[in-house]
């Protein structure tokens, strides 16, 4: 009876996911009447995911595998740095690049777009391996430096123990990349979602597109399944108590190995100060962004953020016992593995079914990012104690006011990451601010887009300085409303 009692709450979480699951419904029921798929697309896109995500876990992995094992001068630093690529696409890094002097604009192909694309994203494997470094007993890890070499010891024993999270890593970079857009126009190649966008924008038919989004979301989902194993062993805790592996002094050489991606980002940002300092004076002044823009794209997925993580807490809290939670949990995971402009066309697709109904880019936003706050969710809850959620429940009060002062302070940390995160991935988004927004609407990330191609230098230089001191409010101000948890416990 307490089973099936902690099983039905569970349903609002299922009820919540089966809506945001509806773009993905919508597009399969129109596949239904065409039966057709269209393949031809496909092969260059895995080419592209498959070869980026390889560059991706090699980079990161390495770089992830010094930082969890040795004490690096600014280490912490240089992964902060690092981790920073996450927040903005890596069309946009890229086109800082180009930016300096003497850049690297003439680099073209799939090849080149891979190579690019994986080290932006290396910081996925970075952090993904940095995680499972805690997770190694302390003293096996101690056993092999005494008994091994240092080749005999990574090979035989680091990297089987960081496996899971590489293959983690190499598998959602992947995932990441087939969704991927910009980077395969500004490289001049084809894949399922160039062919997709471009028949969409011409066509505004949800059902043209199908045939060749079909392949893409299946592979993606069938990926998001091969991931979720190697990447609950790495972000959920293991049961013993050790505190991971002993870092050890580090020599000049990997030090300066660290540096690889904060340079990177030193780099891309100095390209577009360049760009802003080295042009025509009255730049500043001459920017088609208004105040109503910027003040928009900071507020809009930071309110996003913090909708989709309360939504999760609603309906996941009161199901955080029930044995359903963790597949719901896998379910919206995969949810956020469909690309964002897939989504944002089944939306279409669905306003258009129902007479020509505007979908908010908001409805999409939330929808496809719930997986995200969800993962957060249960990685916060399965690290407090069991006994200590046992005790609050003896306390005389309500529920409500029970899990607001006692229990949901403590996933404050996980859940302001959650938010930050999913806050970050909001602004950074092109796709669904081009499907979705109204005539004459406009975000500082698309203005971005649009300005790169035809613009004077300086304005796309000083435009993505703005964009990006916008980026760092939207992360810092996502990540401060879970907080208001922890001040209420202080209260």
């Amino acid at each position: 009876m307490h089973a099936r009692l902690e099983f039905l709450k569970s349903v609002p979480l299922a009820v919540l996911l089966t809506v945001a699951a509806l773009p993905i419904f919508f597009l399969a029921g129109r596949f239904a009447v065409l039966s057709t798929v269209d393949l031809s697309s496909l092969a260059p896109t895995l080419a592209f995911a498959v070869t980026g995500a390889a560059v991706s876990a090699i980079v990161g992995g390495a770089l992830g595998a010094a930082a969890g094992t040795l004490e690096v001068p600014g280490r912490r630093w240089a992964v902060g740095v690092s981790a920073a690529l996450i927040a903005a696409p890596p069309a946009f890094w890229w086109i800082g690049l180009t930016r300096l002097p003497g850049g690297f604009g003439s680099l073209s192909g799939s090849l080149s777009g891979s190579g690019v694309a994986g080290l932006v994203l290396a910081p996925v494997t970075l952090l993904l391996v940095l995680a499972a470094a805690r997770e190694i007993p302390t003293n096996a890890y101690e056993a092999a430096r005494i008994s091994l070499g240092p080749t005999r010891r990574i090979v035989f024993v680091l990297f089987p123990l960081l496996r899971p999270a590489v293959i983690a890593g190499f598998l959602l970079t992947t995932i990441l990349l087939i969704g991927e857009s910009e980077i395969p126009f500004l490289f001049g190649f084809r894949t399922s979602m160039t062919d997709a966008i471009t028949t969409f924008s011409q066509t505004f038919d949800a059902g043209r597109i199908v045939p060749v989004i079909l392949p893409l979301v299946v592979t993606v989902l069938i990926l998001g399944l091969l991931m979720v194993r190697p990447l609950f062993t790495v972000i959920l805790p293991a049961s013993r108590g050790d505190r991971g592996v002993v870092r050890k002094p580090a020599g000049a050489i990997i030090g300066a190995g660290m540096l690889v991606l904060p340079v990177l980002v030193a780099l891309s940002l100095g390209g577009f100060a360049w760009a802003a300092i080295s042009g025509a004076e009255g730049a500043w002044r001459r920017l088609p962004l208004g105040m109503s823009t910027v003040t928009v794209s900071i507020a809009e997925p930071v309110t996003c953020a913090l909708a989709s993580v309360g939504l999760i807490l609603l309906t996941a809290y009161p199901a955080r016992r029930s044995p359903a939670i963790q597949p719901l949990t896998v379910i919206g995971l995969l949810l956020f593995c469909v690309p964002a402009a897939v989504v944002a066309i089944g939306w279409i697709g669905i306003g258009q079914a129902f007479g020509g109904v505007s979908v908010a880019p908001a409805v999409a936003y939330v929808s496809r990012t719930l997986g995200l706050p969800a993962l957060g969710f249960l990685i916060a809850y399965s690290r407090v104690p069991r006994s200590l959620d046992d005790a609050a429940r003896l306390v005389s009060m309500s529920p409500f006011r029970r899990a607001w002062s006692l229990v949901l302070p403590l996933l404050a940390p996980s859940l302001a990451a959650t938010a930050a995160l999913t806050a970050a991935l909001i602004f950074a988004d092109r796709d669904v601010a081009s499907l979705l927004l109204a005539p004459g609407s406009s975000r500082l990330m698309l203005n971005f887009y649009l300005l790169s191609a035809n613009a004077p230098s300086a304005v796309v230089g000083v435009t993505a300085l703005i964009v990006f001191a916008a980026g760092a409010a939207v992360i810092g101000l996502a990540a401060a409303g879970p907080h208001v948890l922890r001040l209420r416990r202080r209260e």
